[in-house]
């Protein structure tokens, strides 16, 4: 279900600065880009997040590529867990963003309009990205997925994310992940040194 894509950075002075290799689910390109009314001939415009993350490797924004895995990846892991609705979880219309690639839902949550699947999109402007801000360059998204074996027909879905952690919650991670560090690299030293000792004797 992976398709492999390889975008190497520019030379200078015959030095590669980035060379990336990333897997993108082709999942993806069941999650639409809703073009605005002043996109909808463009040819250019990516028509799903698959093609949202080749442009992007594509120019050279590699991170926004990532960005766009990531949040991908998030939300087939939400929907490959059964959510029961009972979970915190933010549930809404995704938009993606072309500043950074952030995918998910805009800020101001899912209580502004654009969230009702009944709603005309073309009607309502997307965003801002809940990561950057941005306010011009967003999109509205459409997640999709089959309803019967021709694939024909198709259900739009809400995009469900995880809530961002809380100032408390962060400051509790953070000291977590120190914590672990500060272990291993006990860990580390401890087996050094007992390692120095067996060679002494």
């Amino acid at each position: 279900i992976y398709e492999t894509m390889a975008e190497a950075g520019q030379e200078i002075s015959g030095e590669v600065l980035r060379e990336v290799e990333l897997k993108i689910d082709i999942r993806s390109a069941t999650i639409l880009v809703i073009p605005k009314s002043d996109e909808i001939q463009d040819k250019n415009m990516p028509r799903n997040l698959h093609n949202a993350a080749e442009l992007f490797l594509r120019v050279g924004m590699v991170d926004a590529a990532e960005n766009v895995k990531r949040n991908v990846a998030d939300l087939l892991d939400i929907y490959s867990a059964n959510p029961d609705g009972k979970s915190n979880f933010h549930v809404g219309r995704g938009v993606v963003c072309w500043a950074c690639g952030h995918c998910g839902i805009p800020k101001g949550g899912a209580n502004q309009k654009g969230n009702n699947i009944k709603d005309d999109l073309h009607k309502i402007t997307p965003g801002p990205c809940n990561k950057c801000g941005e306010t011009e360059q967003v999109n509205w998204l459409k997640v999709t997925q089959p309803v019967d074996a021709t694939n024909t027909k198709k259900e739009e879905l809400p995009w469900i994310e995880t809530p961002p952690l809380s100032e408390e919650e962060m400051k509790k991670k953070k000291e977590a992940q120190l914590l672990a560090k500060r272990k291993e690299v006990e860990e580390q030293v401890k087996r050094a040194l007992e390692e120095r000792e067996r060679k002494n004797l």
